[in-house]
Parts: C-alpha cells; structure tokens; sequence
C-alpha cells in the first residue's frame, strides 16, 4: 500500500477517535417536562364508583399551573415489573414508564404493554375514531363524524396496502406494540378489577388490536396534526360578497413585515417557484370568476371558527353518581377536528459555551387525559424520552442522549378543493380533460347506540343504523355537493402518509443535526421540526409533501376539476425551507410563516397575515431579550416560556400605537386607552379575590370593536371570514379580523375603537369605573376521554406537554 495512503488513513483515524472523544463528554445537561394533568388515564369500574383512579391521574397539573416541571433525564428510577423475560418497565414517581429491552421488538412489545395499562379506553377511543366507529359506543351525535373519517381515509383494504410498503423493521415493531396492547388486555380480560370504568359505562368490552387498527391511528395523525381542510367554500362566499381587491386586503397571500422563522438572509424559500406577484393577481381574478358561477354547499365554516359544531355526543358532563361520572367532551376524539395552531418551540446557540438551549411545547389543547403519552425507551443504540400519541410506537417529540427536537404544526395548505362538473345533478360521472370518468363509490353502514351511562341519566335508548354512499374522484373524497358540482378534496399525503411514521422513527436515533435533516427529509406531513444537538449546533425544516400550486389559479378558493389546475408535481427536499446554524444565533416558531418567500396560501390559520403583530413577534422579542443579548441559560430559558404563556400577545408589540392614540383621546375612549396601558400584559396575575387587571376586560373589548369596526368597513361579506374570534388555545391573541384591524385601522380608528369599547365594557359591568372591570382568572377549555375529571385549570397559552433541554459539555 503507497505510503501516502496509509498517512491519510491514520490521519481519518485520528479524525474519528477525536470526534468520538469530544462526544463523550458532550450530552445532554438538564431536561425537565410537564404533561397535565398527569400521565396515567386509568379508572377503574370501582374507581368511577368514588370518583377516584390512578394517583398520576392529575399529579401533574399543579406543577404545571405553578410553572414547575418534573425532571426529564433519560434514567428515572421508580419501582419496577418485569412483564415478560427481557421486559423492564420502571416508573418514576409520576408515572411515567421506563421500557428497557434488549432488542427493539421486545421494546416496543413493554411500551405498548405500558401504554395500554395507562391509557386502555384512550386506545379504544382513538382506534374507533380513527376507524370510523366511534357513534357505536356514544351515540348518534357522532355519525357525522365517522362518515367524514371513512369518507376522508381509507378502507381496510387500502390501509392494509399501505402496511405491506412499510420498512420490515417499522412492521416488525408494530407488531411487537401490538403484541404488547393485546397482552394486557389479555390480563384485564382475566382480572375484571383492571378494566378502565369507562367500558362499562359504554357497555362496550376491551377487545385486540390489530396492527391495521393502529396504523389508522398513526395516518389520522399524520394526516391531521400539522393541518386541516382549506376554508376554500367560505372565501368564495366572501370574495362574492366582496369582490376580489377588498377580499384580498382581508387575507392576503403575503404581507408587508410579515414574520417568517427562516431569515431572508439564511434563504428565500418559495412555496411556488417562479411565480411573480402580478401572476399572484390575474390568477385571485381568474379564480374569482370561476366560483363566481359555481352552486355552493350549506352550512360549511371556515376550519376552526368559534362555534364550529362538534360532536356533542349522548354522554354528557359528569355529575354525582356512577352513571355521570363519565363524558366524552366534543374534540376529544381522534378524528374529532383538530385545533389548530399554538404549538412553539425556541432553539438558541451558545458558541461561548459550546451549547445549545431547545424549548418544545405542543399545543393540543386540554384533555383529561392528555393526547399526549409521556415514555421513555432503552435497547442498544436507542436512549430517548419524550411523549407520543397513544397507538404510535415512536417517540415523537423529546430527545435522546445527543440531540433534542420539537413539532409545531406547518399549515402550509398540503390539500386542495376542486369542483368537479357533473354530468347531471346528483350523478356520479364528471368531466375531466375532456373524458367522461365515473367516480369510485362504495355505500357504507354505519351503526349508533346511546351509552349505558347515559341510558341510566335517562337519556333515551336509541340505536340503529344509516346507510351512506362515499364517492372518490380521480382528485380525492367527494366532501360536499351543489347543483351540478361535486367537491373532492386533494391531499398530497394521499396513501403516503405513514412515511411521518419512517422519519420520526430515524429522529429518535439521530446523534448529530445531520442525522436530523436526513431524518426531516423522509416524513411525508407537514409539521414543523426545530432541534438541537449537543455540539451547539441548531437548526428547523418545513417539511412534508408539498404541493407545487398552478400559477393561473388562486389557491384560497375552489380550482375547476377539469384538469387544467392540475399540481405541478412537489417541491424536492431542497426547495423546503430549511437552515442549519442560522447566522442569528437563535429560531422561534409558534405555527410562523416558515420563509419570507412563502404564502398563506388557504391554511388553516389565517392570522398568520398580521404580519408584524402575528404571535412570534413577542416570541422573538422574548427570545432576544432573555436568551441573546445575554447568556443563554436554562432558566431564561423557562422565563421565555413563563412570559409568553401568560401574556396576551399583541399588548407588549401595542405599546407605541396605544401611546400614539392616547396623546389625541378624550372622554371614554381615553379613559380605556389608559387603563390598557397601565396594564402590563399579563392575564394570569390576580389580586386577593383572584380578578385580573381591568387591563384585560379592557384589552379584550378594544380588540372585539376594532375588528367589528375595520371588518364593517369593507362591507357585506367580511364577516364570512373576518368576523370570528381567536380559538380556544389564544383566547388572548388576535383572530383574522383583530389582526387586520391593528393593521389597517391607523391612530384615530384605534381612539374610535376605545370609544366603543367603552360603551361594550359598561353594557357588561353596568359601570364605567375601570376598577369595576375586574373578571376573575380565565379558566382553560379542558374536554374528557373518559372518567378522569381534573380540577379547573387557569388558562396559558403554552404547550400542552413541555419540556426544557440543555445540551453541550
């Protein structure tokens, strides 16, 4: 061998043994987490008898209330059980399981054997949900909903296809957590005293899980977590109403000081290359033409509107006895609609210090129990703890012993609504590229039954059955009909969706920021990843399946399914935004714009047009003044999160306009102006009677009249879209219609807003003195999956699971 090869050899020797070396002492140096209301979701049919369960039913939520969190390094002690040979499961003193194995099939069997002790009805629930089925066991009310889920998703048939295209290594653990479920059901089957109340209380029994049962869990999540349906139907209502210039100032594709998580100067991602913004408005012209004439559905809102219905269910809130202490709230289960936006996340470097500071909190709401399932998992080449979803054999968000990782959902518009012409009213044959083609229907029963429970309450006793016809167009599940139109829906996951499942199950292995960016590039949804690794190194990906949109059309309104707006294909792995080691040192994301080349597009959550006042901008601003203009450490870190999650968002970013109105105010309209800057943001802080700041009252009423002000302006119509408030997870930030007022309204709409804020504050409090405006503590929206009945929570706009990483040497 040439002695010049045998230098370079040793020289990548030494290369490696020092890299090694280095990662020795790297790792992670502090983690902690909080889950409310607490781990576990068990009751037992005596338990729901007093009322009581599983001591880590709600352990946690006065932690979290208080801002304290349990510690969140892999290696927990507790007590212990072996449930098989090779099986170790520890849990720590809140619950939470340990699963250690040697091999991954053995892991994966103790994880889904912990799981279902935890979370057995939860699993029932969301297999049900995800299947279709869940009007079975609750009654009549949720018809509509496992219709939209068997017409939306797949049938047993499809669903096992795409199991067989898994990798045998992905099938082999769904398998082992199969196994695992099925063994404790097993043994609750054999000991009645170990099955969930809730079972009786629907007169339903624990039956064995299927991997196709579990996979549909998994597409449900893959399909619906980062976003949801378009709001295509209620902007062409509104842009009838308005006409195209007045409908685009309300939601447009892009704005002036829009606040994006990639800067400009670390890349200029397009969500569709090439396309100019003149070509941006012959196509919003184009498009409203076209639904100019088309006949429109009833009854459809925009993705997440204040009083979308849910399914309300025959069970209702608990109450005193046996038979009522049970509920299943609307959105709780797996395919009720998804809440979106709220997740966030923040990563900081610290070169100075060779570290790196990740926060990750996914907003999902409040649920007893939670959606979210804390674990930790140990076989060889696998350390990791973080939370899943309770049917998923993944940890999909938390960290291993190199690398921490968080998800907020993308809503990036991944899906599409296109009017298929039909051949006659009703029919079932329509026109594409000048074919006739015929859809593809299938009619379905589905079943109904009022639970035992309820039944015992005295609701009536009612079962039965329905028959549906489901039809699917060469675009996708037919959702809606009118007149001689038929509306399918596109999605770009479309059978592709358990590749999230292939590239969250590489994110848990990853060592290093590069092994996260190969692991980004495989999932196929569109949910946010920011991480961090323990050689300071940062970095955040848009990722997913997404669609490159045809320029001559505009993608917030209906496409024609004639064939000629077609997508152009997807963009390729580089074209999604991405950076590594941005050159500021630091990335927020709170559902952000993910470049300043991107568009809102018809996303499910159009507040993200504020621009400057969209919610990151106090994220940013926090961020900054915590963790980057001074060291970073954990506790500015967990001072970050205290501040964002308890602030309404716009107060601190409103502080120049409010001084600006207030100098030229009088009257009422000063006297509310004053009393919004005399408060300093804060709507968790209370006096001895537990009211908050008449700032906030004050606050609240000025954002619902600058809306009803700035929305009238534009005249009829603009309540289709601009008249709704902020959802449940941001009581306190801006929905659509505040966001475009505190952009467009200017210093005298602002003192005109006052004024009528103040007559709105008086008609509530019957006084117009500002310390009479004292509410008590806003409390959090929580809904049920069961008997698990926490105490009331106050209301954050934070995380429904945190957890706080400090990684380096």
């Amino acid at each position: 061998m040439p002695r010049r090869r045998i230098t370079w050899m040793v020289a990548l020797a030494l290369a490696v043994a020092l890299a090694d070396a280095g990662s020795a002492s790297a790792r992670v140096v502090s983690a902690q987490s909080i889950l409310p209301p607490g781990e576990s979701g068990f009751v037992s049919v005596s338990g729901l008898l007093r009322g009581t369960g599983s001591p880590h039913l709600y352990d946690q939520q006065s932690l979290f209330i208080a801002f304290r969190r349990i510690g969140d390094l892999v290696g927990q002690r507790g007590q212990s059980e072996i449930p098989r040979s090779g099986v170790r499961i520890v849990r720590d003193a809140y619950g939470v399981p340990s699963v250690s194995a040697p091999t991954d099939a053995l892991l994966w069997w103790g994880v889904g054997y912990a799981t279902a002790e935890d979370r057995l009805f939860q699993l029932e629930v969301f297999r049900r949900g995800a299947t279709g089925h869940l009007a079975e066991i609750l009654g009549k009310s949720y018809l509509d909903t496992d219709i939209e889920t068997r017409r939306d998703f797949y049938t047993p048939a499809e669903l096992s296809a795409m199991a067989a295209r898994l990798p045998r290594e992905l099938l082999t653990r769904y398998r082992a957590y199969r196994d695992g479920i099925n063994a404790w059901i097993a043994r609750v089957l054999a000991e009645p005293a170990l099955e969930p109340g809730e079972f009786v209380a629907t007169a339903d029994k624990p039956t064995p899980f299927s991997v196709d049962d579990l996979l549909a869990v998994g597409v449900e999540l893959a399909r619906t977590t980062p976003n949801g349906d378009g709001n295509e139907i209620p902007n062409a209502r509104a842009i009838d109403a308005l006409g195209s210039a007045r409908f685009d100032r309300l939601l447009p594709l892009r704005i002036p000081g829009q606040i994006s998580s990639i800067p400009a100067s670390d890349g200029l991602f397009r969500s569709v290359p090439g396309r100019t913004p003149a070509q941006e408005q012959a196509a919003l012209l184009r498009s409203a033409r076209f639904v100019r004439g088309l006949p429109l559905p009833r009854g459809v809102q925009p993705a997440g509107a204040p009083g979308d219905p849910g399914a309300a269910g025959d069970v209702g809130p608990a109450g005193g006895n046996a038979a009522a202490a049970f509920s299943v709230s609307p959105g709780a289960g797996a395919s009720a609609p998804i809440r979106v936006g709220g997740s966030y996340a923040i990563a900081v470097r610290d070169p100075r210090h060779t570290r790196a500071l990740l926060f990750s909190g996914p907003e999902l709401g409040f649920q007893a129990p939670s959606q979210l399932y804390e674990i930790e998992v140990h076989r060889p080449g696998l350390d990791a703890r973080g939370v899943t979803i309770p049917g998923a054999p993944i940890v999909g968000i938390g960290h291993n012993a190199h690398v921490a990782w968080g998800l907020t959902s993308g809503l990036s518009a991944t899906n599409a609504l296109y009017a298929e012409q039909l051949l006659r009213v009703g029919g079932e044959r329509y026109r594409y590229r000048g074919r006739l083609l015929t859809m593809s229907c299938r009619s379905e029963r589905f079943a109904y039954r009022t639970p035992s429970a309820a039944v015992l309450r005295g609701s009536p006793n009612r079962s039965g059955t329905v028959t549906e016809r489901l039809c699917r167009t060469i675009h996708g599940p037919v959702q809606a009909r009118a007149g001689h139109v038929a509306y399918a829906r596109r999605y770009a996951t479309w059978k592709q969706e358990l590749g999230t499942i292939v590239g969250l199950a590489a994110l848990d292995e990853a060592r290093n920021i590069g092994d996260v960016d190969r692991a980004a590039a495989k999932v196929t949804w569109n949910e946010n990843i920011i991480a961090a690794d323990d050689r300071e190194n940062i970095g955040y990906w848009h990722p997913g399946l997404l669609p490159i949109r045809p320029v001559g059309w505009d993608e917030r309104l209906p496409y024609p399914g004639t064939g000629e707006a077609e997508w152009r294909g997807f963009l390729t792995v580089a074209q999604r935004p991405h950076v590594i080691d941005p050159r500021q040192g630091w990335l927020t994301n709170w559902n952000t714009l993910p470049s300043q080349g991107w568009t809102t597009g018809n996303d499910p959550a159009p507040e993200r047009v504020a621009g400057p006042w969209f919610r990151d901008a106090l994220l940013r601003q926090l961020t900054v003044a915590l963790l980057v203009r001074r060291t970073p450490t954990f506790a500015g870190l967990a001072a970050v999160v205290h501040a964002a999650g308890t602030t309404a968002q716009q107060r601190p970013l409103a502080t120049g306009d409010l001084r600006r109105a207030l100098r030229g105010a009088r009257g009422h309209a000063r006297l509310v102006l004053a009393t919004i800057l005399a408060w300093n943001g804060s709507y968790s802080q209370t006096d001895r009677r537990g009211t908050v700041e008449p700032g906030v009252a004050a606050w609240q009423a000025f954002k619902a009249s600058a809306q009803a002000l700035a929305v009238a302006r534009l005249g009829r119509g603009a309540q289709i879209v601009g008249g709704g408030g902020p959802n449940a997870e941001h009581v306190f930030d801006v929905s659509l219609g505040q966001a475009y007022a505190l952009r467009t309204l200017g210093t005298g709409g602002w003192r005109t807003a006052a004024a009528m804020a103040y007559r709105a504050l008086v008609r509530r409090w019957g006084s117009g003195d500002p310390a009479r405006w004292r509410a008590p503590r806003t409390l959090a929206d929580q809904s049920q999956i069961g008997a698990e009945q926490p105490p009331p929570m106050p209301f954050f706009d934070r995380g429904s699971w945190e957890q706080l990483v400090e990684l380096g040497r």
